[in-house]
């Protein structure tokens, strides 16, 4: 095998997707209510935009991986060259997101435009590093380092973005209006992915070198078609269960971490806790990450895995026995999120493994598509979070602003509970029986096609 990578590429790769979460959170946290609160725009206006940005969302992300797998920027490497082309231009987009010009109509056409446009550029720059993974070595242990470490960034990111986003945003719209408030906290964060993947840049300058011979191989075969690329996806069972299971993981952090604000302010009478459950979560989905590493590589990314949402699953149920004792269920619900995101932090180098089961399947390698698969998990799980939420409190009557019947209570502590463990449960089980590729597996398939 080639020679090791260095420590402070393998520990600081996640830095790009640390900057580039503090924008995702922007949109996250705040694009809904830029919309009503700040640009002003009706609700069956905001409603549009809200519909046709979703659905296309799942588009753009499939549009991003046809242009990663067939387009060949050569700056220095197939994917490395995004890292430097993507970022300013999504900085750029996403400013357009973010604004108000013109009348309603023209206004909602340009965020809309704003949106998919940045989004189509940072799925490609988003899939372009985690290809990096299966690019830069193809040791089991560096590509679980090298996935924990883009998990590790994004955690941090959550705590970074929860301690300047308000500032930065009330700072500035006092000196500029509010809007123009926005488009400041954005330049800021914007900048600071720019540099963020630079930096990523310049640090892989002699990694990519391994996996990256597949990537070249790949671009003198004959451009595959579009039905090409989807029955390759097809003939790939551990890539296709492997997005169910991360589909199911992400639907219990999201479904945690909305339904929150139900729980507190409707069973618990706390609504002001919320920020406490918030940063604690944060900080125990930082704690899963850096845990990832040392775990993933001692007992494997595959064991590491399902063994995390098992437990999950479990600390879920069990905060059913306090959920009336504020800060128990808060520390419970604090160890089954980092659990989570425990399993999370191997999932760059899981879909890398698959990559590779589907050369030694089938001989054609779809590494850029494949990688690009990574964010489909989570706007299926916001989709399915979203659907849980809303037909959840239709079953049990909620009524917003009104004294909660018992029933009420005992529906919002029941969906609180027991939906995360069992979207949790069912990643873990999907994911045991469907993934088989061990890190031994890995090693194996890899010499083989090199042998061919």
């Amino acid at each position: 095998m080639a020679l090791r990578l260095n420590k402070s590429l393998l520990y600081t790769f996640g830095v790009g997707d640390l900057f580039f979460t503090l924008l995702v959170n922007m949109e996250i946290y705040f694009f809904t209510a830029f919309l009503t609160d700040y640009a002003q725009l009706t609700l069956v206006t905001v409603s549009v935009v809200l519909y046709v940005t979703g659905f296309a969302d799942i588009l753009c992300a499939l549009a991003a991986g046809v242009v990663l797998q067939r387009a060949s920027l050569r700056f220095r490497g197939k994917y490395r060259s995004w890292l430097l082309v993507g970022p300013p231009l999504v900085a750029l987009l996403f400013l357009l997101q973010f604004s108000k010009i013109g009348r309603e109509t023209l206004a909602a056409t340009i965020i809309i435009v704003g949106f998919l446009a940045s989004h189509f550029l940072w799925n490609i720059v988003f899939a372009a590093t985690g290809a990096l993974v299966g690019t830069l070595t193809r040791r089991p242990d560096e590509r679980t380092i090298l996935s924990s470490s883009r998990a590790q960034g994004m955690s941090a990111a959550g705590l970074l973005f929860s301690l300047t986003a308000l500032p930065m945003i009330t700072f500035f719209s006092a000196r500029t209006g509010n809007i123009a408030g926005f488009s400041c906290a954005i330049a800021v964060y914007g900048i600071l992915m720019v540099c963020g993947y630079l930096y990523v840049y310049k640090i892989t300058v002699s990694g990519d070198l391994p996996g990256d011979e597949a990537a070249e191989l790949a671009d003198r075969e004959p451009r595959k078609t579009l039905g090409e690329i989807a029955r390759l996806v097809f003939r790939n069972p551990p890539l296709l269960l492997l997005i169910t299971a991360e589909t199911f993981r992400n639907t219990s952090l999201f479904i945690t971490t909305a339904f929150a604000f139900y729980y507190f302010g409707y069973v618990l009478g706390r609504p002001g806790f919320l920020s406490v459950f918030i940063l604690a979560i944060s900080v125990a989905a930082l704690a899963g990450t850096f845990a990832a590493t040392w775990i993933g590589v001692t007992i494997g990314k595959r064991n590491a895995y399902w063994i995390s949402l098992l437990l999950g699953t479990l600390a879920f149920l069990s905060a059913a026995l306090v959920q009336q004792h504020i800060w128990g269920f808060t520390i419970i619900c604090c160890i089954a999120y980092g659990l989570c995101m425990l399993a999370g932090a191997m999932s760059t180098a899981l879909f890398a493994d698959t990559v590779v089961y589907g050369e030694w399947k089938t001989g054609k390698n779809i590494q850029a598509f494949t990688m690009s698969l990574l964010t489909l998990p989570i706007k299926f799980g916001l989709l399915i979070r979203s659907g849980v939420i809303t037909m959840g409190l239709i079953a049990i009557g909620f009524v917003a602003n009104a004294t909660p019947t018992p029933e009420v209570v005992r529906g919002i502590s029941s969906i609180m509970i027991y939906a995360p463990a069992a979207t949790c449960a069912i990643g873990a089980v999907l994911f045991y029986f469907g993934y088989r590729i061990g890190d031994r597996d890995v090693v194996t398939m890899q010499d083989e096609i090199a042998a061919r």
